[in-house]
């Protein structure tokens, strides 16, 4: 196969008509490819914004607390269309753009880093913006900035649960526990964080690394998606202090410190 061909299949997503053609070498045309700016989705306008995303989540979640099914389903009508308008957006990128080997790697970090928009209503519209917020800006840079902003984002905190996780010996623990509604510690984000985002299945840790991880990461929540939220901040990320487990912890054998 001809060198040109097999890098644009091979790294690429498919040769376009004349592009075998233009794409000259193969090595300096992947290597004209890495610049961050080309991973960037910018420029549409039909772009849901934060504040739109954040009422869509505030309006399904209403919709599903007061049983009105025509309301419920007008909400999820919503969230459809700003999945509608993330998803033509990224396809047109990924059709159009002149730096394929980069949409390669959106594709593969998106998976990598996953959150599904089909389990959970109020993740599906943030979906799109989690892979433009978070994905896009580090897919060539460092894997620790990458790792860090999908901690912090939303989509991930709501899908993996970490958002309702309280410390049990936290100032909202300890009053939830007397009162009989504790919700308690949730492990989910922990354990994806060790088995699938980072050191993997075999990567050395235990349950009580997990259990410990979950500690470190109470207190990591949302902010601007209920409707209470409003004089917190706009939608995004919000350390809430009351429901951080205190105390110093250890994961698979480092230890950190509680003001570290």
């Amino acid at each position: 196969m001809d060198r040109s061909l097999r890098a644009l299949n091979h790294f690429g997503l498919g040769a376009r008509i004349g592009e075998q053609e233009s794409a000259g070498d193969p090595a300096a045309w992947l290597r004209s490819q890495l610049r961050p700016e080309f991973a960037i989705l910018v420029g549409s306008a039909d772009l849901p914004t934060t504040d739109e995303i954040a009422s869509a989540v505030i309006r399904f979640g209403a919709a599903v607390r007061s049983d009105d099914a025509e309301e419920r389903s007008a909400a999820r009508r919503e969230i459809a269309a700003i999945e509608v308008r993330e998803s033509s957006t990224s396809l047109a990128r990924r059709v159009t753009s002149n730096a394929p080997f980069v949409e390669r790697l959106v594709a593969f970090w998106s998976n990598h880093l996953c959150v599904s928009s089909l389990e959970k209503p109020q993740v599906a519209p943030f979906a799109g913006h989690y892979e433009r917020d978070v994905i896009r800006p580090h897919v060539l840079g460092r894997f620790e900035d990458m790792v860090l902003a999908s901690a912090r984002h939303p989509a991930m905190l709501l899908y993996l649960d970490n958002a309702q996780s309280i410390g049990p010996e936290s100032v909202a623990g300890k009053a939830t526990t007397r009162s009989g509604r504790g919700r308690g510690l949730n492990e989910n984000y922990a354990r994806e964080l060790l088995e699938l985002h980072t050191v993997g299945v075999n990567g050395g840790y235990e349950q009580q690394d997990v259990e410990q991880l979950a500690r470190i990461l109470t207190g990591w929540s949302v902010v601007g998606v209920r409707p209470r939220d409003g004089a917190e901040g706009p939608p995004g990320f919000l350390f809430r202090s009351a429901i951080h487990e205190p105390g110093d912890k250890t994961v698979m054998g480092v230890r950190y410190r509680e003001s570290g």
